[in-house]
């Protein structure tokens, strides 16, 4: 691979974690209109109708090639995506996306077993010190969610449910960029959003307000620029270089949900959320987790 097309995609890895921090902050301000389902359909609707109109004006090619790799991509990612909603509009943001990146742990995890599956790791075993590492993140998913009866967000499980989704639909997003375009996986990751998300939906939709607008700008713009840098990113970098640069969007979010929403800044939060970034990366690291 050319020094440069790597260099390119770490830089544009960075700059779709910042992307993906900022939609979370819009999706947090668009919950106040909105429902979390409203909110996931507009956006997977609105970034279809986009890439329709590209196709139209023959600006973008749809070529289907690993249609399971696309598949479980688009169903683990829309899931988690529709989760992460909900998560965000019901709990702080700061807890929602800390607790979605833990999602590089549970894609090291994905990776290895895929790698032992395919005969790549043959043998391979769990080492101690990743061991270490596991128990350390769940450690401090622990301490951010304070799993008691009067402090339990309604949003904190399913963002740490939305996190090992999103770690299945990274290792499939890795495996389908060798055959299919950032533009194919992202059209079916949309209309696989917008089915998962009608359900939820259907008699009871209301259309938001005006009010609304800004708000849902910024969550399509950022979640379409976030979601193609990374499905573009991963065709240079490795899965554990993207999930260490990656952790930059939880620094975003967090930043953002203290600094523009005056949520609190608890120790809970400082050394869980720092327990859970330094053990994913040290868990994406080559070789890290496993031993012959």
């Amino acid at each position: 691979m050319p020094p440069l097309s790597h260099r390119a995609g770490l830089i544009l890895m960075l700059l779709s974690a910042v992307c993906i921090g900022l939609q979370a902050f819009f999706v947090k301000l668009a919950s106040a209109y909105a429902g979390p389902a409203e909110i996931a359909l507009v956006r997977f609707a609105a970034s279809y109708l986009i890439i329709r109109a590209a196709m139209t004006a023959g600006w973008v090619t749809i070529k289907l090639v690993n249609w399971k790799g696309v598949a479980i991509r688009a169903l683990l990612g829309g899931a988690g995506n529709l989760l992460y909603f909900y998560a965000i509009a019901r709990t702080e943001l700061s807890h929602a996306i800390v607790l979605l990146y833990t999602y590089p742990i549970f894609a090291s995890l994905y990776d290895h077993w895929w790698q032992t599956r395919s005969g790549g790791a043959k043998g391979a075993a769990l080492t101690l010190p990743a061991a270490a590492a596991l128990l350390a993140s769940f450690a401090g998913v622990a301490m951010i969610v304070d799993p008691t009866l009067d402090a339990l967000h309604a949003g904190d499980l399913p963002a740490l449910f939305s996190g090992m989704l999103v770690g299945g639909a990274i290792v499939s997003l890795r495996e389908s960029r060798k055959t299919d375009s950032a533009w194919t996986i992202f059209h079916y990751f949309n209309i696989t959003g917008m089915l998962l998300s009608l359900p939820f939906v259907l008699g009871r939709w209301t259309v938001p307000p005006w009010a609304s607008l800004p708000a849902l700008l910024g969550v399509l713009l950022f979640s379409m620029l976030g979601q193609m840098g990374m499905t573009v990113a991963y065709r240079h970098i490795s899965t554990a270089e993207g999930g260490v640069i990656s952790t930059v969007g939880a620094a975003v979010g967090a930043a953002m949900g203290i600094l523009f929403l005056h949520e609190a800044v608890t120790p809970g939060l400082l050394l869980g959320g720092a327990m859970i970034i330094l053990s994913g990366i040290y868990l994406t690291k080559p070789a890290a987790s496993v031993s012959a």
